[in-house]
């Protein structure tokens, strides 16, 4: 026997039909205003899946740039730092030689001391420089105090801070004052070598003179080593930045493919 849809079963089936043709349609719609195809898991469970992956791993590569972005900023205010440093070195140098001339004067002596005892202030307050945050640059992780007390002894760590810039990837922010100020001469450190210089030359000791001339060359070597290590790391961090720009580009195409909708289709 062949059944029948009485009337109001026939009305309620179209209506059902209806309404689940407006909603495809609100849903189409929807769709198209955001240009998503996935916009719920339900939509698309496996591509929701991968959606999370990537996400997560865009949300890496941000975090990334951002730690990049301080190292670079770090790495800057330290280069700007020591090629001041590098300048009062020379400047010292300089002094140095003259103050070797045997036919000076102990008052021109006493003098060029004046002179480098200004230039070792003037270094010991790069070697106590603070940042933006107000960390001192030079303490290692003992940032929150001066590297280097007044005497010139240093009371930091030689502790650096790492930062990820990439998968698997770090870069040290800076320098310890123990690598860039200390072990001259192999216990001395630049701001002794200044004090003896002055010294030397307050009591006419021109074979110490002679000596610290040579701490003074080997403390500005050390000091351009430090500089030339600097630039190497951020070639490095740039270089770093351009490849997560790279993976960036990369992952967003593949959410695309994955997430957007073919509007053409949609319509």
């Amino acid at each position: 026997m062949i059944g029948r849809l009485s009337t109001l079963q026939f009305n309620q089936s179209g209506v059902s039909t209806i309404l689940d043709a407006q909603a495809q349609v609100a849903r189409l719609q929807e769709q198209i205003g955001t240009g998503r195809r996935i916009m719920t898991p339900s939509d698309d469970p496996s591509g929701s899946a991968q959606l999370v992956t990537l996400n997560s791993e865009l949300s890496k590569i941000e975090s990334h740039q951002k730690n990049i972005a301080a190292a670079t900023s770090a790495l800057s205010f330290e280069e700007v730092a020591l090629d001041s440093a590098n300048d009062l070195l020379l400047r010292a140098r300089e002094l140095t030689i003259q103050g070797q001339n045997g036919t000076l004067s102990q008052r021109d002596r006493d003098a060029i001391a004046n002179e480098i005892d200004g230039l070792r202030e003037q270094l010991l307050s790069i070697g106590n420089m603070e940042n933006a945050e107000g960390e001192f640059i030079f303490a290692g992780t003992a940032s929150n105090a001066p590297a280097y007390d007044a005497t010139g002894v240093f009371q930091g760590d030689a502790i650096i801070r790492q930062v990820n810039i990439g998968k698997g990837v770090s870069v040290a922010q800076g320098h310890s004052g123990s690598e860039v100020f200390e072990g001259v001469n192999g216990g001395l450190n630049t701001f002794d070598v200044l004090a003896d210089l002055s010294q030397a030359l307050r009591n006419n000791d021109q074979a110490a003179v002679s000596a610290r001339f040579i701490d003074v060359d080997e403390a500005t070597e050390k000091l351009s080593s430090i500089r030339t290590s600097i630039g190497v790391r951020m070639n490095w961090v740039e270089d770093q930045a351009s490849l997560n720009d790279n993976f960036n580009l990369d992952l967003q195409r593949t959410i695309s493919d994955i997430q957007d909708l073919d509007v053409a289709d949609a319509i």
